[in-house]
């Protein structure tokens, strides 16, 4: 009886380790999930924050353009109205 309740016992104590193992397995593959899931996005992030950048940065060549252009133009203006 004795053997059997050791036994018995060192059965439960197997199979409820390896049950909280597996638990733990499968919350550490969620948790790698998870990171994969977050680097992913970081990386899409910083790519769309160079995107970002480089629009802007076109952005201000045109309105630098503009600029000059509407300088121009005002210098134009003023040169025909003396006339």
């Amino acid at each position: 009886m004795i053997e059997s309740l050791s036994s018995l016992l060192n059965t439960i104590l197997v199979v409820g380790l390896g049950v909280i193992g597996w638990i733990i397995k499968r919350m550490i593959e969620r948790l790698d999930i998870g990171d994969k899931r977050l680097t992913k996005i970081e990386v899409e992030l910083a790519a769309q924050r160079e995107r970002d950048a480089a629009v802007e940065s076109r952005i201000g060549k045109v309105e630098t353009a503009i600029n000059e252009v509407n300088g121009k133009l005002d210098r134009m203006m003023e040169l025909l109205m003396r006339k």
